[in-house]
């Protein structure tokens, strides 16, 4: 009994004692274990402290709260991405200056040939710093037809020097569009002194339809487009068009060709395309080119065009030619092609030597009245005679080709039709070239590009009285042809005369003294041609009067590529592939940097005269592959 009391005195203390820990163990569990409803409210308190943060637990019906131990660990971000170092490349390699060469002593004999060097057969091209554009990177100069409305403000206005110029010029009727190069897509603006009667459009001179000022004596329109000019793409590959009214020249390039032309900066001032190049020459030095005062601009001692050109390229260039942006005439020559000296040191082709160190004209040479004078004692290398005091031996001239009309001729031009005193054939009592020492007399059978070769002219009125003959039911001028044994015939000029003959393509080293041999030429001394019908303006020879008997002229003299090299003794360097190629860049003079269309266009002109077959007389006539006859290769870009 006593036992049985003492456990159940035990087991009741226990009881009170663990009884507080099992009600206490109760209560936690059942905080743990909650209803869906209770976790969703307990959910949008949280999300009330904490908007903006998506939960991701999965739905259930009873969810456990797992607690985490205390601190929650911080996150450490992988270390941030550094870029590789942008990639410097290194400077462009300049090749140093070419060596002059050694001034070399030609003997007093008759030269024989020498180890001349002899022209790279590779285009031009540089190892200057060059970068590549396409045209589509500059913005277009004028307002697209559909969005021009005389109040856009992308109308040109004309700046100070060209309404100096137009107003200069106000009792010339001259005519200038503004932008002379567009796209088939844009328009451009008319300005125009003069008589305005006879133009194709409208135009005012009251300060509307885009013109500047009113009753200044200019008048204009603008938002002109190529259907109320009438003018549809026909020319190269029907690419392109040009369009003259007076002196006024607008050139028109079909749109999709915009941004197609990759661009070559090459200076500053200088870019290129792969068939012409362009100059910036600013307001200043822009004024000569408007004035037609080409001398200072084909000036080596002040071409600034020609420095900037040689400063790039060096001594690897055989001529450059010049080519203002609108049509200009040399006002010196009156023609809009001209050419000038700057060396003469290939040999046996009439014009050797450079004994004076300065750019000259036919007529400075042979001075001392004896024609192998210039053949002796002569210095080479004349830095001073161009402006950034460089020497350029190879370079023979540099042509103005102020329009395509006579480019062609210029080249003949280098190849020395005859120094003042160097009459040719020798001893033959006449000279080929007598009557102005720069183009070939038209009582000869030579044929060669205009002017070198011009219409024969009335023997006894000469210029400007042309002899003409009636050939396809018009009277066209005539040239005198060989048909044998002593008997000559008028035919009409066409356009076969005005390529260069074989003497000549010998001269340039475009064919060999061997293939040159065969051709005969003969020059027809004291003309009679009496019995043609005299007019106030031409000499006109009927059918009957076209033959020209031996009776007519009193002599034939016979000459052949032969008598040039007995004479001035073999060319050299002697003729081989690589004399068959010339460098000679086309620089396009501008005021400002050119338009897209400017650039697209004159590629596309001298794309078709350096390489395609062809003959225009809207383009100055033969291309050069067709004047050549395909002897000839010439790069006028970079490539």
């Amino acid at each position: 009994m006593k036992i049985n009391l003492l456990v159940m005195i035990v087991l009741t203390i226990l009881l009170v004692v663990l009884t507080p820990l099992l009600v206490m163990g109760i209560i936690n569990l059942g905080n743990n274990i909650k209803p869906d409803e209770d976790i969703k409210s307990e959910k949008q308190v949280g999300l009330e402290k904490n908007e903006g943060i998506e939960s991701e637990l999965p739905p259930s019906t009873t969810t456990l709260i797992l607690t985490y131990p205390s601190p929650i660990p911080t996150y450490t971000p992988l270390p941030t991405y550094t870029p590789v170092p942008t990639y410097t490349p290194l400077p462009t390699y300049t090749p140093y200056p070419t060596t002059p060469p050694t001034p070399t002593t030609t003997p007093a004999s008759t030269p024989t040939p020498t180890n001349t060097p002899i022209p790279t057969l590779t285009p031009i091209n540089t190892e200057t710093v060059a970068t590549t554009k396409f045209a589509n990177q500059r913005y277009a100069f004028t307002p697209l037809i559909g969005l021009c409305d005389f109040s856009s403000s992308l109308i040109p206005k004309l700046s100070s020097e060209e309404l100096a110029f137009m107003n200069k010029n106000k009792l010339s009727e001259v005519v200038r569009f503004f932008p002379s190069k567009i796209f088939d897509d844009e328009t451009t603006k008319i300005v125009t002194t003069g008589n305005i009667e006879t133009f194709p459009v409208k135009l005012h001179d009251d300060g509307t339809h885009g013109d500047d000022i009113a009753n200044d004596g200019l008048f204009s329109r603008a938002c002109i487009s190529k259907t109320d000019l009438e003018i549809t793409l026909t020319d190269f590959d029907n690419l392109a068009a040009s369009y003259r009214f007076r002196d006024g020249m607008l050139r028109i390039v079909d749109a999709s060709l915009r941004g197609t032309v990759p661009v070559t900066t090459l200076s500053p001032d200088l870019m290129a395309t792969e068939n012409a190049m362009f100059m910036t020459l600013g307001a200043e030095s822009y004024k000569k080119v408007r004035s037609g005062n080409t001398f200072d601009l084909q000036n080596p001692k002040t071409c600034e065009a020609c420095e900037e050109v040689l400063n790039v390229f060096g001594d690897v260039l055989d001529h450059i030619i010049l080519v203002p942006d609108e049509p200009m005439v040399d006002k010196n020559t009156n023609e809009y092609a001209s050419y000038l000296r700057t060396s003469d040191s290939t040999k046996g082709i009439m014009t050797y030597g450079d004994p004076i160190c300065d750019p000259t004209g036919w007529n400075n040479h042979g001075k001392s009245g004896g024609i192998n004078k210039d053949y002796r004692d002569l210095k080479f290398g004349c830095p001073s005679k161009f402006l950034n005091g460089g020497d350029y031996p190879r370079l023979k001239g540099i042509i103005w080709a102020g329009g395509m009309e006579g480019l062609n001729a210029a080249f003949g031009r280098w190849v020395g039709i005859g120094p003042r005193n160097g009459n040719f054939p020798l001893n033959s009592g006449v000279s080929w070239n007598s009557t102005d020492r720069k183009n070939i007399d038209a009582n000869t059978t030579v044929k060669g590009p205009y002017p070198i070769t011009e219409s024969l002219w009335d023997p006894e009125r000469g210029k400007p009285h042309q002899v003409q003959v009636l050939s396809n039911n018009k009277w066209q001028d005539a040239r005198i042809e060989a048909i044998g044994g002593g008997v000559f015939s008028l035919t009409n000029l066409d356009t076969d005369h005005y390529q260069f003959d074989d003497i000549f393509l010998y001269m340039m080293g475009f064919i060999s003294y061997e293939n040159a041999l065969s051709e005969k030429y003969y020059y027809l001394q004291e003309l009679d041609l009496s019995n043609c019908t005299t007019g106030a303006q031409n000499l006109r020879c009927s059918d009957q009067d076209t033959v020209i008997e031996e009776t007519q002229y009193k002599n034939a003299i016979e000459f052949t590529v032969q008598n040039m090299l007995s004479t001035y003794g073999p060319r050299d360097p002697v003729y081989s592939e690589e004399t068959t190629h010339l460098n000679a860049p086309v620089i396009v003079l501008s005021e400002s940097v050119p338009s897209d269309a400017s650039i697209v266009w004159h590629d596309l002109l001298f794309d078709w005269w350096g390489t395609k077959e062809g003959y225009e007389v809207n383009y100055g006539g033969h291309t050069w592959k067709s004047v050549t006859k395909g002897t000839a290769t010439i790069s006028t870009g970079y490539k």
